[in-house]
């Protein structure tokens, strides 16, 4: 899953389609391959958690990630539900670092700095259309 978000993250970038806000994200994985999957994973986390930005990701919340893969329900629903061990319903940052296999000392919450508070947020975007 790691690999696949990240090479998502990049043919996002290279297709001119990934935010401006992740765009430092991703070259920072392209010339840092320590920061290949945490970037992506990182990334990922911070597109999820959309309203509200409460630093957790909701099942609400994990719909777009899931919706596309409906037709490998079996594999990505089994997936998502280890990624919440302690069954809350809400994904820490800690939690989608884990369940992805990496270190939780490469992880950091930069989504503030990423996001900022003056961007329309995605889901208001989306209501919109």
């Amino acid at each position: 899953m790691r690999d696949w978000l990240f090479n998502v993250m990049h043919d996002l970038a290279s297709r001119d389609e990934l935010p401006e806000q992740y765009r430092a994200l991703e070259h920072e994985a392209e010339t840092n391959m320590t920061k290949r999957w945490t970037n992506a994973a990182i990334w990922k986390w911070c597109d999820l958690d959309g309203h509200p930005h409460d630093n957790t990701v909701s099942r609400h919340e994990l719909f777009p990630i899931r919706a596309p893969l409906m037709a490998l329900e079996h594999c990505i629903s089994p997936f998502l539900e280890s990624c919440d061990p302690n069954g809350d319903h809400r994904i820490s940052l800690q939690e989608w670092g884990k369940c992805l296999g990496l270190e939780e000392d490469d992880l950091t919450a930069r989504c503030a700095e990423i996001t900022k508070p003056d961007e329309p947020e995605r889901n208001d975007i989306e209501a919109a259309v």
